[in-house]
């Protein structure tokens, strides 16, 4: 079996998208990948679906307008895509008529079938992301990087699948055309890549090596794996064997010895999760350590943005 290296030509991508379980920290890797091409000059935007609001948290751009890019840090810039508005562009620039447009972006009727239509929400996201990645300003593309922070694994998976269902279920016609457009670049090797992000645990792992399957069975170019928030060791095995010999002789020792007792468990259980992911997707992940409790600052995102720096190949 090959186990592919870390970060495999994932810097020969200009669109990401990052996908993993709810709760494994996709935003902040999505961030981390973000600063990590802006210290290197590139122009990179992270795009943020799904009414996800988590860079305005981070970087304090809370009255930032939705589907407008606001930039974050030098060479950063991110945009909360507005399913509502992106419908309103998309209807826009297929219909030419403004006042029609606005006849229907004010009907209720409109509203009601917009929700309902099955894929249209994923449909307009996804052409707003396309947007951002094949724009061009004097003949050079507007982003060097696109990252997209995606909804959770099965939302996600989906998001990536629609312009291809709509390609295979629409009639001839300019809904059609785009979606076969937009499919083109999503599933593109040298353009697109995806990022599945797992935490040192079973079911973040396991639903991690689950969509890696789902994923390259329908032909999706993963360009690498993320374990976010990994132990990292602390005691080598030599000194994990001395702790469990040690007497304690009072209890402030006692206390210390089960504490570093403990972390060893964890660090044990966290290698076996990594060495298991590592096996089952011959992906050798991009490790980013776990940086403990407290708010997720620019600061701390650019230490490990250093971190995954030292892993990417290029």
């Amino acid at each position: 079996m090959t186990i592919s290296p870390a970060g495999y030509d994932l810097g020969d991508r200009r669109l990401i998208f990052v996908l993993g379980k709810g709760g494994v920290g996709k935003s902040v890797v999505s961030s981390t990948l973000g600063m990590m091409w802006a210290a290197r000059g590139q122009r990179v935007i992270i795009a943020e679906v799904a009414n996800q609001h988590r860079l305005s948290e981070v970087f304090a751009t809370h009255d930032a307008p939705p589907n407008v890019a606001t930039e974050l840090a030098p060479h950063l810039w991110g945009i909360s895509i507005d399913v509502d508005r992106s419908t309103q562009e998309y209807l826009a620039s297929q219909i030419k008529i403004r006042p029609l447009v606005d006849l229907l972006v004010r009907s209720r009727a409109f509203h009601t079938f917009a929700a309902a239509a099955p894929g249209l929400a994923e449909l307009v996201t996804l052409g707003k992301i396309w947007e951002l990645a094949v724009s061009l300003e004097g003949g050079h593309p507007v982003w060097d990087k696109v990252i997209v922070d995606c909804p959770a694994t099965g939302h996600g998976i989906a998001l990536l699948r629609t312009a291809g269902n709509v390609t295979q279920l629409a009639a001839h016609g300019p809904v059609r055309d785009q979606a076969h457009r937009i499919e083109e670049v999503v599933m593109h090797p040298s353009a697109t890549g995806i990022v599945v992000v797992a935490r040192p645990e079973e079911l973040p792992v396991s639903e991690a090596i689950d969509a890696i399957t789902e994923l390259r069975r329908d032909n999706f170019p993963i360009a690498a794996t993320v374990m976010n928030a990994h132990i990292e060791m602390r005691f080598s095995h030599e000194e994990a064997h001395a702790l469990a010999d040690i007497v304690a002789a009072d209890r402030v020792t006692d206390a210390a010895l089960h504490g570093a007792r403990a972390a060893h468990r964890r660090q044990v259980r966290a290698d076996g999760h990594l060495a298991h992911f590592t096996q089952a997707t011959h992906l050798t992940p991009l490790i980013l350590p776990d940086i403990g409790p407290g708010p997720i600052t620019p600061a701390r995102l650019a230490a490990l943005a250093a971190r995954c720096a030292a892993q990417v190949i290029r």
